[in-house]
């Protein structure tokens, strides 16, 4: 358990320090509450506010409680073990206006965009992913598409730039959907009868699922898409 040092209100979604160990606030009320038996009070230091939304912090808990895994098991799908490298990379990041796609007649992709916020659009494949789009679409400043191939800074800065909504359109395969969305609006889900869609390890989540909760905690459209 973390006591807050600064006298700042504690609120969920809400991240800590102790020394050189980070807390995450996950609220009052915790899924399998029995395997956290063991309490230990600390002085801990309030280092940023909602760390995690509310939206994503409801799914990081419906997760849990779903896939009866554990909190330690779901983390790294949301974000990586080095959170000082997290926070010092959002730091870097340059102070940038919201980007926006121009008109069809300048780039040519065939997706019906979300015209007020941000739209995920999930591939099983990376071929179907390269295959559907052309560079120029990936390449714009207000796409960004998050491979599992690119670097742990690279992941951090996406996410960063996510969060802020400085990225409008995500494109990504399914180990990749566990975003901080600013505004999400709309999810394309590209042929979801592919066997892709189900996670092997743990925890075992089915991709189709996790998208109707996504649907239900940022009130998104889910658009069906086949190729």
């Amino acid at each position: 358990m973390a006591e807050n040092t600064n006298k700042k209100k504690v609120k969920a979604g809400d991240l800590l320090v102790f020394g050189n160990q980070y807390f995450l606030a996950l609220g009052e009320t915790l899924s399998f509450s029995e395997q956290y038996q063991h309490l230990t009070t600390t002085q801990a230091e309030l280092v940023y506010k909602e760390f995690l939304s509310a939206p994503a912090l409801k799914l990081f808990h419906w997760m849990v409680e779903t896939y009866y895994t554990t909190y330690k098991s779901v983390v790294r799908l949301f974000f990586a073990n080095d959170i000082e490298k997290l926070l010092e990379r959002e730091a870097k990041l340059k102070k940038t206006v919201k980007n926006v796609l121009p008109s069809k007649t300048t780039l040519q992709y065939n997706f019906s965009l979300s015209p007020e916020g941000q739209t995920l659009i999930v591939f099983p494949d990376l071929w179907t992913m390269f295959n559907t789009n052309d560079e120029a679409f990936r390449e714009h400043p207000a796409v960004v598409c998050l491979l599992s191939i690119q670097t742990q800074n690279q992941k951090d800065v996406h996410r960063w730039e996510i969060k802020k909504w400085i990225k409008s359109v995500i494109i990504c395969t399914y180990a990749e959907i566990f975003q901080d969305f600013y505004n999400l609006k709309k999810i394309i889900f590209v042929d979801p009868h592919k066997r892709y869609y189900a996670n092997q390890q743990d925890p075992r989540y089915k991709v189709g699922d996790v998208i109707e909760e996504m649907k239900k905690l940022y009130g998104a459209e889910v658009e069906i898409m086949w190729v």
